[in-house]
């Protein structure tokens, strides 16, 4: 029934077998059977226990319990509970820091409303909205949220708020009449209705015609249920380093088991022991705790910059995002029309100030206008003060901003009349609304009828062509003069001049005439007096250009994609920077199925275009193309006609403050002010936060090494054990957390958004980054080492000598040796002290250690204050002196 736009209303009623009375209840049983409830199904939700084994397969997880379950076999009960507490905790720190709550689909069903007013048996009932069926015929009045998708069969000044399904940021007219539409572009049929959308004044009465999960906002949220979510470039780093040490782990331990049990004879509970403590040194059981909370410490310090994260490895994704596609409506412009000119004859009158806060200058060329200086912009700001339908609202507990309830034209004339001193209560007093010609699209003019004294005025705005071909005089200084050629001229020109701004242009006009001539109707209309012009546009963001520009300069793409018409959006990305003039391209929706993929992805690498009127699909198509093309895609968006494409993109964008619910259960990531520049602060904050990532992975995979080291010698030498796996798990899990969460509060480092973006297929864990940890590692481990053979020399013991019996620690019935004690705490204490020079060494990449002021980051004291501070409770607290050794 997607035709049923371009189809006269009888045959919309025979092929859907009903008629303007509706349905009798008998046959609307029948076609809930045949249809189904109106509702939108949903998939069902993985339950906690599946989500607990999905992380324990993780393969750090594995080689943890594998590690358990030997200490428990070699008679070290203890240390593998030590180990299943490790493997726990990093399982629900997962659950509880990753996992999303897949809300989208209860969010989608609460755009729907509960009950709908539907013609059945001839007569008027209320129902539950699950029961409406296609043929139904429903009532549609202001505030009602539509029910399903419709066909209008009659309406008295319908106008329906199309944002959750095209983006389109004004309320849109609605009629009756059949029109010619192209297919692809029906979803703006004017004659058409869809579920969700919700109804800004006027009434009406449609036909059903689709239903549930066959409405255009069903198909919107299959198309969110089938995405599949990706994993992030993060959490596939994380996976493949998880799976290289692995096997690393896995082949070290069983090198050294069996050289230890094999070559050197050791007995077998002490080697399995070995083998465990090499395993975990192989093993960095506090990364994925680490990473997870330092990222959920940046998020909050990007809340700061109005940035909203709601998936945590979306912070690292940013880094590497080589294309936005942001709408235009709200992110890169206010979302607040404003007037900008306006004309009488020979003056074009300047208006300051954005947005709805009722303050502003008028000036012609550059002089000051005041209330009651010329007559000609009294009545034309009298007029838009009178024929409007809108209502200012000042700043209130619910919105900390003036704001517009009602159509965005209309307020933007009535904030006009207000900045130039009109007091629209006295004016609507002086001269009260009888009657209302509403906006229809024939005319393309809306008209008031106001009395005043024994007279009645008929004030009329709408689209200035319309307007002048009802004029035949003008208005000048308080007089009536005859509406020439030449000046209709010179007004046309104006239109085209404020036209080619990328300004929307209002005509006004008036005729008068004693209330003893007065009679309803549209006869109304004619013989008017031309007043003026009003021109106004929703202006651009003023952090916006700096912001385009600076995602240009980190080699970012900047694409619109957007709902409106694309001449307003070429001008205001003109405008911003975004595109250029001379080159501009804007493809429509309807001409963008004509285009192949690779076509739309060279247009996006070529830059300076724009794709404008775009259904839900068509966003999606886009945004898939350009992922397989290899770039790392961010969609900006608000509807819920957005969520499928927030969900397909690598990062989701949603608005915090103008989008819906939907939009924002379905992003990765919300701007709090709606700003397009607080996408680019993330990508910033991305890209840092990456590159803090891997220096607290060099950070942390040092101390690995250097607690390898010590196992390798009790192996290869012949060695007391120089090193306790409860050290190692001390180290690990908590004495170096602390620091390597300071290193991930690390500034972004200069020039990081002069780069291009990072590949998505760089590895977070490259040769580099091996190298530097091995190198840091022998060099701490040769320097515990010291001290620990140091204080065993002390003891008497020395390199080459056999092991005594008592050098050991946890042996049943043995009590260890003092100085052996104090060479492993030496060991112990000198990879923590070494550890806290490493992470001053970290802090930089690209500069002298010595150059990176600690004043920038004032949590690396803190760090390294915490982590002596547990080295000094650990050794000298007499209770974790029998845990530790």
């Amino acid at each position: 029934m997607e035709k049923a736009a371009s189809q006269p209303i009888e045959k919309v009623f025979e092929e859907l077998q009903t008629t303007a009375n509706g349905l009798t209840s008998e046959e609307a049983k029948l076609r809930l059977k045949k249809y189904g409830y109106n509702k939108l199904t949903e998939r069902r939700q993985l339950p906690f226990i599946h989500k607990f084994i999905k992380n324990l397969k993780d393969l750090f997880g594995i080689l943890l319990l594998v590690a358990a379950i030997l200490s428990y076999i070699s008679g070290s009960p203890e240390l593998a509970v030590i180990i299943l507490g490790v493997v726990f905790v990093n399982i629900f720190v997962s659950i509880f820091q990753e996992s999303r709550a897949e809300k989208a689909m209860e969010t989608l069903k609460s755009w729907m409303p509960e009950y709908a007013k539907v013609m059945r048996d001839g007569e008027l009932k209320k129902i539950s909205v699950r029961e409406i069926v296609p043929g139904d015929v429903i009532l549609l009045e202001e505030g009602d949220r539509v029910p399903a998708d419709a066909r209008l069969i009659e309406t008295f000044d319908l106008w329906t708020n199309n944002v959750p399904l095209t983006g389109e940021s004004e309320p849109q007219p609605r009629q009756a009449e059949t029109v010619k539409t192209v297919e692809k572009a029906y979803l703006y049929s004017p004659n058409l209705v869809f579920m969700s959308t919700s109804v800004a004044k006027g009434q009406g009465k449609a036909v059903v015609y689709a239903t549930g999960m066959g409405t255009q906002f069903g198909r919107i949220a299959s198309l969110t249920q089938t995405i599949q979510e990706e994993d992030s470039p993060l959490q596939k780093e994380i996976g493949l380093m998880a799976k290289y040490d692995f096997f690393i782990a896995l082949a070290v331990g069983a090198v050294f088991f069996l050289a230890s049990f094999l070559f050197l004879k050791v007995p077998l509970g002490t080697s399995i022991f070995f083998m465990i403590g090499v395993m975990v040194c192989c093993v960095p059981e506090g990364l994925q705790v680490t990473v997870s909370s330092a990222l959920a410490i940046n998020v909050l310090k990007m809340v700061k910059q109005n940035v909203l994260v709601k998936r945590l490895s979306a912070v690292q994704t940013l880094g590497s995002v080589t294309v936005i596609c942001t709408d235009k409506t709200g992110t890169i412009t206010k979302g607040e029309m404003t007037v900008n000119k306006l004309w009488v004859k020979d003056r074009v009158i300047e208006v300051s100030g954005l947005g709805y806060m009722p303050v502003g200058d008028f000036t012609i060329d550059g002089e000051p206008l005041k209330l009651g200086e010329t007559k000609s912009l009294d009545k034309l700001l009298e007029i838009a003060a009178l024929c409007n339908g809108a209502k200012v609202d000042p700043p209130s507990d619910r919105n900390r901003n003036w704001s517009v309830i009602g159509d965005p034209t209309d307020g933007a004339l009535l904030v006009a009349a207000l900045k130039y001193g009109q007091v629209i209560d006295e004016i609507v007093n002086e001269k009260p609304t009888i009657d209302i010609l509403p906006f229809s699209f024939e005319r393309k003019r809306m008209s008031t009828v106001h009395e005043y004294k024994d007279e009645v005025w008929v004030y009329t705005k709408g689209a200035p062509r319309s307007i002048l071909d009802l004029c035949n005089r003008m208005y000048v200084e308080g007089k009536e003069e005859a509406l020439t050629k030449e000046t209709e001229d010179w007004i046309e020109a104006r239109i085209h001049e404020f036209a080619n701004e990328g300004l929307r242009v209002i005509a006004m006009a008036y005729r008068h005439m004693p209330k003893a001539e007065y009679k309803k109707g549209d006869d109304l209309e004619k013989e008017l007096v031309f007043v003026g012009l009003a021109a106004m546009r929703d202006p651009p963001r003023t952090e916006v250009k700096d912001a385009v520009l600076k995602a240009q300069q980190a080699g970012i793409k900047t694409v619109i994609i957007t709902g409106d018409y694309g001449p307003t959006a070429q001008v205001i990305a003109q405008e911003v920077g975004i595109v250029e003039k001379q080159c501009c391209q804007v493809i429509r929706g309807v001409d963008l199925d004509e285009l192949g993929d690779q076509a739309i992805v060279d247009e996006v690498k070529k830059g300076n275009v724009i794709f404008a009127r775009v259904a839900p699909e068509q966003k999606l198509r886009i945004v898939k193309v350009l992922k397989q093309s290899g770039e790392v895609v961010a969609v900006t968006g608000d509807g819920a006609n957005d969520a499928p494409s927030l969900k397909e993109a690598n990062i989701g964008v949603a608005m915090g403050a103008s989008g819906t619910d939907v939009a924002r259960e379905a992003a990765d990531i919300v701007l709090l002010n709606d700003s397009f520049a607080s996408i680019v602060k993330a990508v910033e904050s991305g890209r840092a936060i990456y590159e803090n990532i891997r220096k607290f992975i060099v950070y942390v995979f040092a101390h690995n090494w250097a607690e390898l080291i010590p196992f390798v010698l009790y192996a290869a030498l012949g060695f007391p054990l120089p090193l306790l796996v409860v050290h190692v798990l001390a180290i690990d899990l908590a004495i170096d957390v602390i620091p390597s969460l300071a290193l991930s509060r690390e500034p972004p480092e200069p020039g990081i958004m002069e780069e291009p973006p990072r590949s998505i297929k760089e590895r977070l864990f490259t040769r580099k980054v091996l190298f530097r940890s091995v190198f840091i590692g022998v060099i701490i481990a040769a320097g515990a080492m010291i001290g620990c053979l140091s204080a065993w020399a002390e003891g008497g013991w020395y390199i080459g000598m056999p092991v005594p019996s008592d050098w050991v620690w946890g042996k049943e019935g043995v009590i260890p040796n003092q100085y052996y004690l104090k060479g492993i705490t030496m060991t112990f204490a000198g990879i923590v002290v070494a550890q806290a020079g490493n992470v001053l060494a970290s802090r930089t990449s690209k500069q002298s250690m010595f150059k990176a002021n600690i004043a920038h980051n004032k949590w690396i004291i803190w760090g390294i204050t915490a982590q002596l501070s547990i080295l000094a409770v650990i050794i000298y607290v007499p209770l974790l002196q029998q845990v530790f050794g």
